[in-house]
């Protein structure tokens, strides 16, 4: 029987992964042991896969190797870094270009996040391509190598090491492993927005599976993947929304919600707030103008905290009490409540996020958010992330409405409200490009890519 470890570095790709059916399409091809290396053993509670913890540096001091390996992995970390930087300029992508034009506090904010965005990280000749390629070639000689890794490898003995997420630090230690070792790699891209705004892709990766046909070309263009190499699978989250058993009727989901049932809701899917410092005062504009009728009889502003948010509490306090206003607290990993939120929705508003996408999977309207605030410095304002690559093309498929203002967030609001079609063409568009195959079909497809690599 072959084995398969599956490095999974952050819990939101771990919540794709398991609450598909790639998991156990994968344990019951019954070809295949599974060693899944996450931050949390209850990942794989309940199945026949194994558990190892992901790296993480200085949780273990019982040895000199140990040590020095957690030094490399944090040297390893801040050199990746300066990769990204080189990396992002060299390209020219004006998202992280505008991010380096910001205030040094949202630059020091987004440096604890792990943005590269300080310039001491492009230091020297931070356009100089020939040196961002030695600078590459340095950093993959095997010095990062990690004494926890080797150990995991003798261990398991794997014949082949999938890396859900391509260009992170975090995986650097097992794909320097399994090079040393000559142990084949695939990639999963992460996510839709990686290629163009997280740098080098890990070398070595005989294919890569992505969501869509933008993210392949993307991979082809930037970062120089013949085309055979990537293989569309879908998105895996996205499975359930083909899935009619995936949701309810209106009437009985809003009872859930313990709303009317003639109640008609805008979602807010909000962020943290480093990216949505100015959503709590949208929110509040938005309940004034629905309670004023704005948008019509029965109208309620339904804000979904982000599933990470840890002080929503403060933040969307003065939303307290208000008739008009739900405040959902985070919730992790419900993604069928997710689909019915948003697809019995009026409409969706969000600051550049993925649930835009979510929406137009969905054909449900959607709104983004990006408000020209004049009190703040010109890059530091909401509206410079929609010149951020990934979102510049899914804005020219034209299936969603840009709101530049508050007023103009609800005059685009109440014109969805009023007719759920308009820019119905725009989002098939958009489906076409970012998101097909819609088909349900994505977990099958990943799962078929990984299973034939070891056969």
């Amino acid at each position: 029987m072959r084995t398969i470890l599956l490095i999974l570095p952050y819990d939101m790709s771990v919540r794709t992964f398991l609450r598909g059916n790639l998991l156990s399409m994968l344990i019951d091809s019954k070809r295949v042991r599974l060693v899944m290396a996450s931050r949390n053993p209850d990942d794989v509670m309940g199945s026949a896969a194994t558990w190892r913890s992901i790296i993480r540096p200085f949780r273990r001091r019982n040895s000199v190797p140990f040590v020095w390996s957690d030094i490399r992995f944090t040297l390893g970390f801040l050199f990746h870094l300066v990769l990204v930087y080189r990396f992002n300029v060299v390209h020219g992508f004006r998202g992280f270009l505008d991010r380096l034009k910001q205030s040094p506090a949202s630059r020091r904010t987004a440096f604890r996040e792990g943005l590269p965005v300080l310039h001491p990280f492009g230091f020297p000749w931070p356009r100089s391509a020939r040196l961002l390629t030695a600078l590459q070639k340095f950093y993959w000689m095997g010095w990062t190598r990690h004494v926890a890794a080797a150990e995991l490898f003798d261990e398991t003995r794997p014949d082949l090491v999938v890396l859900f997420h391509c260009q992170t630090p975090f995986v650097t230690p097992y794909a320097q492993e399994a090079r040393h070792r000559g142990i084949p790699m695939l990639g999963v891209n992460g996510s839709w927005d990686q290629p163009t705004t997280k740098g080098p892709l890990v070398p070595g990766l005989a294919e890569i599976a992505v969501q869509s046909a933008q993210v392949k070309g993307e991979l082809t263009e930037y970062h120089g993947v013949a085309p055979e190499r990537i293989h569309i699978t879908g998105w895996p989250q996205m499975d359930l929304y083909a899935d009619p058993g995936t949701f309810v009727a209106r009437d009985v989901f809003l009872s859930r919600l313990g709303l009317p049932s003639q109640t008609r809701y805008v979602l807010i899917g909000a962020y943290s707030e480093r990216l949505g410092a100015h959503e709590p005062a949208m929110c509040l504009a938005l309940a004034q103008a629905a309670a004023a009728g704005l948008f019509g009889p029965d109208c309620v502003i339904y804000v979904r905290c982000h599933p990470l948010e840890l002080e929503w509490e403060d933040r969307f306090r003065d939303l307290r009490g208000l008739p008009q206003v739900v405040v959902e607290p985070p919730r992790l990993g419900d993604l069928q409540h997710l689909a019915n939120l948003i697809r019995h929705a009026g409409c969706v508003v969000a600051s550049a996020g993925t649930i835009n996408l979510d929406a137009v999977a969905l054909d449900t309207p959607s709104v983004a958010v990006a408000f020209e605030d004049e009190s703040l410095p010109f890059y530091d304002r909401p509206s410079r992330r929609y010149d951020m690559e990934h979102i510049v093309s899914v804005l020219n498929a034209g299936g969603l409405r840009i709101a530049r203002s508050q007023q103009g967030l609800h005059d685009a609001v109440a014109a969805y409200l009023a007719d759920p079609t308009c820019d119905a063409e725009g989002r098939r568009s958009l489906r076409e490009r970012h998101l097909e195959p819609l088909d349900g079909g994505a977990s099958r497809r990943l799962a078929d890519f990984i299973l034939k690599n070891v056969a």
